[in-house]
């Protein structure tokens, strides 16, 4: 726990869906408040205690683990195979984060705020429980994104499906699920807008906190480098086949398989190729001449940060609007799942790395990232908007 500095100071739950693409975006906010002397509490998951005891915040259990709703998120998945790729992200985001995990979330997060003296919350974009549990207590709540902003669309069917939660209260349900009841804190560069959130917002420069020295064997891999990743959720070790056998025209590939997939489970491996469950991006991508990735908000903002061009092989979620996003600006080159074969991979790595086009479109977006706010101004407005309450 930060001690407070003056009477000034509040105590700030810092309220996230338990996997790292919605814990780790939040973290340089909560860095800054606790900075400027505010109590910081996180209410997520039993298993990224460990995580954010690291980053130097207090962690209490609120809601199912990743474990816990690995299983549920995985059937809600398989149930939406029949829609049309396209369509799957507005049922699929509702049902997973408004019927998975904002149910189970929301009495325990009740409790602990009934419990303890809390003058705010910060909420990821994927926490459906956290507005209800705001306004049930009257208190001012911010909205953190993962990424892009969630289209209004989806956030209105959503909205639907947590009605009964904001009902149980006693509550009329807010507009959108309750995602602009507060400050909106967009972490996506200008160009990535499609919608302009529904209230008062700022942005904020992604970036993941530096790490510390790299490591030897990670400098001495061959350049130019190319660092291949999908993500924590849609990592199966079959989907890295065609992308290890279409990068073989490379001096040096780093593949990360995530935490819960062992590196062994993709062999054979290539002599040039680097398998790891995980490496730093902040480690990684400076040496990097382009990055291979699945699309999620955290990779692709991270390469885009570093000016890097992308190839993307979206599997669900966010992940074709982000690769529509990137393509747009033109970052990045894009394979759908059935389009996925080593020749495709190989020809686009190909075209990433020879046009010059594609390092000048992500250049352009980090030019954009480099002028966003700093967590530091982030967090003066949410002391302002705080304040305001």
């Amino acid at each position: 726990m930060f001690p407070a500095k003056d009477d000034a100071a509040v105590r700030i739950l810092f309220s996230c869906i338990p996997t790292e693409g919605h814990v780790r975006p939040i973290v340089p906010l909560a860095r800054a408040l606790a900075a400027a002397g505010h109590e910081v509490t996180f209410a997520t998951g039993a298993d990224r205690e460990k995580d954010v005891l690291a980053a130097g915040f207090l962690h209490v259990t609120a809601g199912l683990s990743e474990h816990e709703t690995r299983g549920p998120a995985a059937m809600q998945r398989r149930e939406l195979e029949s829609i049309p790729i396209d369509a799957r992200r507005r049922f699929g985001f509702s049902r997973i984060f408004g019927l998975v995990h904002a149910p189970p979330k929301l009495p325990e997060l009740l409790a602990l705020l009934r419990s303890r003296p809390f003058d705010a919350i910060v909420h990821d974009s994927g926490d459906l429980a956290a507005p209800v549990a705001a306004a049930a207590l009257g208190l001012p709540s911010i909205n953190h994104s993962f990424g892009a902003m969630i289209p209004l669309s989806i956030l209105e069917l959503a909205g639907e499906l947590v009605e009964p939660l904001w009902r149980g209260q006693g509550l009329e349900p807010e507009p959108y699920a309750g995602s602009f009841r507060g400050l909106y804190v967009d972490i996506s560069p200008p160009s990535f807008a499609w919608e302009e959130p529904q209230g008062a917002s700022i942005r904020l420069r992604p970036f993941e906190q530096e790490s510390d020295e790299v490591p030897e064997w990670l400098a001495q891999l061959e350049r130019p480098l190319v660092y291949a990743t999908l993500g924590t959720i849609f990592n199966a070790p079959a989907l890295f086949r065609p992308l290890l056998d279409g990068l073989d025209e490379v001096p040096a590939v780093l593949v990360t398989t995530g935490r819960n997939v062992d590196p062994d489970s993709l062999k054979p491996v290539p002599a040039h190729v680097r398998i790891e469950r995980f490496v730093p991006q902040a480690q990684v991508l400076p040496s990097c001449a382009a990055v291979v990735t699945h699309g999620g908000s955290g990779t692709t903002l991270g390469a885009l940060a570093h000016g890097l061009p992308l190839l993307l092989v979206p599997q669900g979620a966010d992940q074709f609007d982000n690769a529509a996003r990137c393509k747009r600006v033109g970052a990045a080159i894009v394979l759908r799942p059935d389009e996925v074969t080593p020749d495709a991979v190989r020809a686009g790595l190909r075209r990433l790395v020879d046009e010059p086009s594609f390092r000048l479109g992500a250049e352009a977006v980090a030019a954009e990232i480099a002028l966003m706010p700093t967590p530091a101004d982030a967090a003066a407005a949410v002391e302002a908007h705080i304040a305001a309450r």
